[in-house]
């Protein structure tokens, strides 16, 4: 029996072993700015171990997509009820595009101009 077959490789039990690592001043104080909703060692360890962080998602952004899910639901009816597509409803789909484009647009931009303040402080 090798030495390694007596290792638990449970990624749910207990953790006893301990990794320490050393950092600058200005070092830990970006780790904690960066780590959001839980420890530096969690975060770490997830990062680590392949976890992608998710950053929360604008309400706002959210509830405007689902009115326009809505709206293109609508279309859709519509569109499966009478067969056909007619000029109005093609103006529909392009005014939807429109504000699709416009909402990624004003989140990208305040997507950037959140990671320009963070890099700046």
């Amino acid at each position: 029996m090798s030495k390694n077959s007596s290792i638990n490789l449970d990624k749910r039990a207990k953790r006893t072993r301990e990794i320490s690592i050393r950092v600058n001043d200005y070092e830990l104080t970006e780790l904690k700015k960066r780590n959001r909703g839980s420890t530096v060692a969690r975060w770490l360890r997830d990062l680590a171990l392949g976890v992608t962080p998710v950053k929360p998602v604008d309400p706002d952004l959210v509830r405007q997509l689902g009115r326009i899910g809505s709206n293109l639901n609508q279309l859709t009816r519509y569109v499966n009820t009478e067969r056909q597509v007619d000029a109005q409803v093609l103006l529909e789909i392009k005014a939807i595009c429109e504000q699709i484009h416009l909402l990624i647009e004003s989140s990208i931009g305040a997507s950037k101009k959140s990671a320009r303040y963070n890099y700046d402080r």
